[in-house]
């Protein structure tokens, strides 16, 4: 018999995981909660897709002010960060109304 079976096995048992984690389904990364400290942190949250969902869903969204205090000079980390959670509130508006249109009866 030609060759060593537990490395023919070995070589299957590596096929089969490998076929395994290629056809496995897409995991959710919407979240049912973000705490937005900085403008930099929530921006790219904001901009990434969710591989099932598509739009990504941050949850309620608790926005931090955050103040650094360096040499007697303060910086705002959390400068913009209101704007951007009403810019991530308005695009949610429009997706879930987009959703609501695609599945309008009269459409039909």
């Amino acid at each position: 018999m030609p060759g060593n079976p537990r490395k023919r096995l070995e070589r299957l048992e590596q096929q089969v995981a490998e076929i395994k984690r290629r056809e496995s389904p897409a995991k959710c990364n919407c979240r049912h909660f973000t705490i937005a400290a900085s403008a930099e942190f929530f921006e790219a949250e904001m901009n990434e897709t969710c591989p099932v969902h598509g739009f990504r869903r941050l949850g309620r969204i608790n926005v931090l002010n955050v103040a650094i205090v360096d040499k007697g000079k303060v910086t705002e980390r959390s400068q913009g960060v209101p704007e951007l959670v009403q810019e991530y509130e308005r695009r949610l508006a429009r997706h879930c109304q987009r959703m609501l249109e695609e599945d309008d009866p009269e459409d039909l």
